[in-house]
């Protein structure tokens, strides 16, 4: 009786926190209440009904309970086969080494208790005390095999999960090899565990504990020392996966510089076309007087022609705004342009630190990064919409503050705090705002992002701050 109470209750107890660590993995195809509830249920259900009246080996069991597990998530969840598989290896191989340390604890109670009732039942006079005595210790010894197999299982898939923090990783194959391994030798390991420990010698069945004492030991010692591994492999495939991703975002950090670059090539072919366009202009002022010359003082229209089709031609080389740098002064520029294309209304205030040491290179990256992503989430807005680009500064501190519409609802990164791509492939969208938080803590700064409501609209303010020391006089 104690026997069936005792496993159904752990049935029960790894089906309830089971679900709740695959609702830490994977989404749900229904509400996550009756997804859960519906686990639960389904899982327990087989468990006792099914997998425990299967006459089979230990092996078979397992991958049966494996097999069973992947279908349930097949059936419950959306369809993520790799980690699905990885979700139900680990699951079933966690609470599978578990038991073994709960069955090492049984046997200590079993132990103690009978010392006790041993001592106990010398007392006793009457067969009904004893009995008594012999169910309070049966349901005392249930209780806290339970509760330690609770509290194990809670513990260690909790760690996991914490541990498991980019758990929208999409798997690559040899990623997933290197995190599934651990989880199949320790499964690897139960089977032989549970192979040990029961063996027969002249037609009588004896557990390893009675034969080795000291295993009773070191089997719960190897159990956490497997869990142990289970815990690190995944805490080391998360820091792989990040330093990937730094490696990732240095790269096109670099190709943004490379484009910079290129655009500061740019900016001295433009301002060498200027120059040569001043020179131009002597020669220009030069017919103009000699058409003033010809005319009868009357009919000016080709004058009028002349000097309106000039115009036109110097205005294509004016920028919008005057920064106090020719990187900063052709960024804003294009990206007005940009804004304006999309029927954007962008207004600037903008002045370059030239008196603070801060690379023109980071403050270019911080522009183009804040501005496109501005004009990116405006154009997306129905109806009137504006950027706003302030800069001013603040003793040593120098403050870029980007405002601008937007109408999608934004998400935001619990690890980094930032802003969570809307795009499909979030690996390679959504860095420019690392990038921007790069550059500013390069400066000792950071950024801070606020978003409120105008009436009808909606403002994402973004302020990058930027510690410059003063450039020395010289």
């Amino acid at each position: 009786m104690y026997d069936v109470g005792l496993s159904a209750s752990l049935y029960l107890v790894s089906s309830i926190v089971g679900g709740i660590y695959i609702q830490k993995f994977l989404r749900g195809k229904y509400k996550k209440k009756f997804v859960l509830f519906a686990w639960t249920s389904l899982y327990f259900i087989i468990q006792s009904v099914v997998l425990d009246r299967i006459d089979c080996t230990y092996p078979l069991r397992v991958l049966t309970n494996i097999a069973v597990v992947l279908l349930l998530l097949m059936l419950l969840y959306n369809k993520d086969f790799l980690k699905q598989l990885f979700v139900a290896v680990s699951f079933v191989a966690g609470k599978e080494i578990i038991i073994y340390i709960i069955v090492v604890i049984n046997y200590g109670e079993i132990w103690v208790s009978s010392k006790f009732l041993a001592v106990l039942l010398k007392k006793i006079t009457t067969m009904k005390e004893s009995e008594m005595w012999i169910c309070i210790f049966n349901v005392t010894n249930v209780l806290v095999l339970i509760l330690f197999y609770t509290l194990l299982l809670i513990v260690y898939f909790s760690i996991i999960s914490r541990k498991f923090v980019r758990k929208d990783y999409q798997f690559k194959k040899h990623e997933y090899t290197f995190l599934i391994l651990p989880n199949v030798s320790t499964l690897c390991i139960s089977i032989t565990i549970r192979i040990m420990i029961l063996s027969v010698k002249n037609s009588t069945s004896a557990t390893l504990f009675q034969e080795v004492p000291a295993t009773m030991f070191w089997v719960p010692f190897i159990c956490f020392l497997l869990l142990g591994v289970n815990i690190s492999s995944v805490m080391l495939f998360q820091k792989l996966v990040q330093l990937g991703e730094e490696e990732q975002k240095r790269a096109i950090l670099e190709n943004q510089m490379v484009q910079m670059q290129r655009e500061i090539e740019e900016i001295q072919d433009i301002y060498a076309d200027m120059r040569g366009l001043r020179h131009d202009m002597k020669s220009q002022l030069e017919s103009i007087a000699a058409v003033i010359r010809r005319i009868s003082g009357k009919d000016k229209e080709e004058l009028d022609n002349y000097i309106e089709k000039m115009e036109t031609t110097v205005s294509r080389l004016d920028f919008a705004y005057s920064t106090g740098n020719p990187i900063t002064d052709v960024i804003i520029h294009q990206k007005k342009q940009e804004a304006e294309k999309q029927n954007i209304s962008f207004e600037a205030d903008f002045i370059y630190p030239d008196k603070q040491q801060i690379d023109v290179y980071d403050i270019g990256i911080v522009l183009n990064n804040a501005l496109e992503n501005a004009i990116e989430a405006s154009s997306k807005v129905d109806g009137k919409k504006s950027i706003n680009l302030h800069a001013y500064m603040k003793g040593n501190l120098f403050f870029i503050e980007v405002e601008n519409d937007f109408s999608s609802e934004i998400m935001f990164d619990s690890e980094t705090g930032l802003p969570i791509s809307s795009k499909a492939d979030k690996q390679l969208h959504g860095l420019g705002m690392e990038n921007i938080q790069r550059c500013a803590r390069k400066y000792m700064g950071d950024i801070d992002i606020t978003i409120h409501n105008t009436g009808s609209r909606k403002k994402f303010n973004l302020t990058v701050m930027m510690n410059g020391k003063p450039v020395a006089a010289i």
